[in-house]
Order: C-alpha cells, then structure tokens, then sequence
C-alpha cells in the first residue's frame, strides 16, 4: 500500500483539473511563492511536514472556494496566514496543554475516528452540550488575553488548533486508507453530524456569537475542507431556529447544511455513511457520544504500524505528523502535559514510498 505523501499529493491534486483550472492553479502557486507563502511556515519544527498548511492540496481549497480566482484566492491565503501567525498557532500546536485540547475538543465538531462512503472522516458534535454552562466558559475563554507562548488562552486560537488536527493530521491519515473509492486521490473533506435533539428557540440564540465565530474561523482558514453538515433529530420549530443561524453563517457552508427530522435521520445518513459508522443515537450500530476519543476503524487502522499506543486507540490532545531523517513518516503526541512538552511517537505510517 503506497502513501499520499507530500510530493505526491502535489501531482494528484491538479490531476482532475482541466486547462483553464490547471493555468489558474499555476498561476496562484506562483503568486504564493512570489509572496513567500510557499516557505516551511514559522513555527514548525524541524521534522514537521507542511501537509494541510501550505502545500498543494491546502492551496487548490483556496482556490476552489475563491471559484478558481488566483487574485481572489490570494488575499484568501494571505488572511489565513497571517491570523495564524497573529494567533501564533502552528507554535501553540505543540505548546497547548493537552486539557485545554480536550476541552476545546467536545466544544466543536470533532472526529469519531470513522469515515463515510467516500472516506472522508466524520466529525460529530451534540448541540446539547452547548448548553449556558458551555457557553460561559466559552465566552471567557475567547475573551481572554492571546498568548504568544505556552499554555492557550485564547478561544480562537484553541479553535484553530483543533481545525489544524484536522487538515494537518486527519486528513493525510484518511488518504493513506485504500480501502475507498479513489484512492489515490487525497481526502480533503469530511462529513459532519451534528445532534439536534435538544436544540431550543432559546440556545439557538445564545450560540449564534459561537455559530458566527465557527462560521468565519472555517470559511476563512479552512475551506473546502466539508462535504455536507447533517443537522439531526431537529424539532418541528427548527425553522425559526435556522432563521437566526443561517445569517450568521457563511453562505457557502449554509448550502452544505442538510436538515433531518427523526423520521428522515436514518434514510438520510445511510446513503453516505455505513450502519457500522452511524452513531447509535442516530440509528446505526456505532456508540459515539460527544467529546469521545476517535474509534478508528479498520482501514484507518491498517494504515499504520502501531508503536508506542495500542492498535487504533489514540491518545488524548493534538496529533501531528512528522517525516525523520529517512523519509519515514510518523505520528506524533504533540502539547503539553503538567507544563512539559510531549514528543511521543504513536504509529508510522505503512508502506512508504
């Protein structure tokens, strides 16, 4: 089994494009490199890849969402850069106390450790939990001062550093699975679930700063990166609820948003996601609830060669890979714990080319 690394990720990701995509992919990348974009990124560290940060595929999801304007898509890449350099993310990576991680975690949209139909990860969140409580820490937590180093204060920057798990870690481990539909191309969105059992009149507008927040921080630093939000088990009355939201939301992340009433949950799910990989609550036979650590499933699993963690069983906080002095892939247990950085190697990755 042949991985998607990063060289061959930049020969796959312009490989669907016709002519016309193609001269304006040429094009953006050169602007980028005229702009010094293309650089291994400050704050990475030495053994660091650039996967989901600045390499193609990250590039052509800019251009994607800017409709395939390199001028557009530009200012795009350029404002995400320099919020995570402002926010001093890619630092604060390996810096966040692993708590703090896990508590940003089960606050937004995080993976079950499963995939749909085409591979892509599933990530999940309980509107329940975002209950006053939640939101006041919430709220604290984006107001407080942004730090440069060590632990995370900060809510966007926490927020930021979960969505990088995604594009950073998520989305290459996805890839090197070959047991999906095209698999030589790269994973470069997912799906998300989201559980609107409990969702009220009221929570609907005691989120929309959280909803108008989320909105931005993906639609600005990470689009492209969904294929459908599900919206499950909503209440009759959710229309009125939607009405609130949806202005605070992007507009092209509000098309993606399918809406579900219990009836319809199951029939709408099956078609994109196995039974195996449904939450149970949602009428499948997989018992994920919110803020629970990722259950890999079997193709993700085999992937890798597991070391230093049982086989499919994650540890707690971010993930990132890193490439050692041979050109092996690894992945790495990065954050903090007590104040002292991890550096913990977890799997390598199978099959390197």
């Amino acid at each position: 089994m042949g991985s998607v690394g990063i060289e061959q990720c930049q020969v796959i990701s312009i490989k669907g494009l016709n002519e016309s995509e193609a001269s304006a992919f040429s094009t953006f990348r050169q602007l980028c490199a005229e702009q010094g974009l293309l650089k291994k990124p400050q704050g990475l560290s030495k053994d660091d890849v650039s996967d989901g940060i600045n390499d193609d595929i990250a590039l052509l999801r800019f251009l994607q969402a800017r409709k395939m304007s390199p001028s557009d898509a530009l200012k795009q890449f350029k404002d995400a850069a320099a919020f995570h350099s402002e926010k001093n993310v890619l630092r604060l990576f390996d810096l966040i106390c692993v708590e703090d991680y896990e508590d940003t975690r089960s606050m937004y949209p995080h993976w079950t450790g499963r995939r749909d139909k085409n591979g892509y990860p599933i990530m999940i969140l309980d509107a329940g939990h975002l209950n006053p409580t939640t939101m006041a820490h919430w709220r604290k937590t984006r107001d407080s001062p942004v730090a440069k180093h060590g632990t995370t204060t900060d809510m966007k920057q926490r927020a930021s550093i979960h969505f990088d798990t995604l594009t950073r870690f998520i989305f290459p481990l996805c890839s090197a699975a070959q047991d999906r539909p095209d698999s030589g191309l790269p994973v470069t969105k997912s799906t998300y679930l989201v559980d609107g059992t409990t969702v009220s009149l009221k929570q609907g507008w005691d989120v929309r700063d959280f909803a108008q927040d989320i909105s931005w921080i993906l639609a600005t630093c990470y689009p492209e990166t969904i294929d459908h939000i599900f919206v499950c088990n909503v209440p009759s009355y959710f229309s009125m609820i939607w009405n609130i939201v949806k202005k605070l939301v992007d507009p092209a992340t509000a098309e993606k948003i399918v809406i579900l009433r219990p009836s319809d949950v199951y029939p709408g799910l099956e078609k994109y996601i196995d039974r195996k990989n449904i939450p149970t609550k949602f009428g499948g036979d997989f018992p994920f609830k919110n803020g629970m650590l990722p259950d890999l499933d079997a193709g993700v699993c085999q992937a890798l060669d597991w070391t230093n963690a049982a086989e499919g069983k994650l540890p707690r906080g971010p993930l990132k890979w890193i490439e050692d002095s041979t050109g092996k892939r690894k992945v790495v247990a990065t954050g903090s714990v007590d104040g002292v950085q991890r550096t913990e190697e977890v799997a390598v990755l199978k099959n390197q080319a």
